[in-house]
């Protein structure tokens, strides 16, 4: 009968073998490193070629972008109180000169793109409070009672009332003329007519990055520049002031208006 070997004989006699056989452990390492090499092909093979089919692949279609409406016959357009439109004035009196200005435009305004003449209508609107010269105290009396007294008239603002314009407005085209409208401040109102210089600024996929600053909708842009007197809204300036502060106020208007949705 032949004796039973344990495992721990049998591997102390197949490394007697391999001692006595460095020929045959050599081929059975060469073997395992083929196989091993043979292995390592089949596998980076495999890795590689869903790879290269996504790096061929073409791209994407681009995202389509929601159709918008003609931008044609009588529009509605918003102004936003963002900072982009706004409000200028200059007091030039005889020993200084003072600069403010408010960008807390409200309001809307309506236009026939083909006939603005007969269709351009709406409202501008500041908070009296809006006001800044660089000031601080100068802005507080702004808004006291012996001045535009803002508790009291919270708002000045201007309703459009008859324009006349001299051709449609399209895209790129400045179109100037006149508006008439009503001014009031100081909680006193009149009528008067300024120039105007107006723009149809119309959204393009170039413009697409603006919508971080608040651009993302067809524009109507509104430029004027008119004087008023103060004495005409019953703001009266003191004797010892009419040095400093001028009765005739220079006031610039710049409003860009973003288009409603239909």
């Amino acid at each position: 009968m032949r004796a039973h070997r344990s495992p721990s004989t049998r591997a102390l006699r197949r490394a007697r073998h391999a001692l006595r056989n460095p020929h045959a452990s050599a081929r059975s390492h060469r073997t395992m490193n083929r196989h091993l090499t043979a292995l390592s092909i089949l596998l980076a093979a495999s890795l590689a070629a869903p790879l290269a089919s996504a790096q061929n692949a073409p791209p994407p279609p681009p995202a389509q972008q929601p159709a918008r409406a003609p931008l044609t016959g009588v529009q509605r357009f918003e102004l936003r109180p963002s900072g982009i439109s706004r409000v200028a004035f200059t007091s030039d009196a005889p020993i200084e000169t003072v600069d403010g200005v408010s960008t807390a435009t409200s309001g809307n305004l309506s236009v026939d793109l083909a006939n603005p003449s007969r269709g351009l209508t709406g409202t501008v609107s500041i908070p009296t409070a809006s006001l800044r010269t660089g000031n601080d105290m100068r802005d507080e009396h702004l808004r006291g009672a012996n001045w535009f007294d803002a508790e009291h008239n919270p708002n000045i603002s201007f309703q459009l009332v008859t324009t006349t314009l001299a051709a449609p407005l399209a895209p790129g085209r400045a179109v100037s003329g006149r508006v008439t409208g009503r001014l009031t401040l100081h909680g006193v109102t009149r009528d008067v007519t300024v120039p105007v210089t107006v723009r149809l600024v119309p959204l393009t996929a170039e413009h697409a990055d603006m919508a971080q600053f608040g651009v993302n909708a067809d524009m109507l842009r509104v430029q004027s520049e008119f004087s008023v007197r103060l004495s005409d809204y019953n703001v009266s300036i003191f004797p010892p002031l009419r040095l400093k502060v001028s009765n005739t106020i220079r006031l610039r208007v710049d409003l860009t208006a973003f288009r409603q949705a239909s």
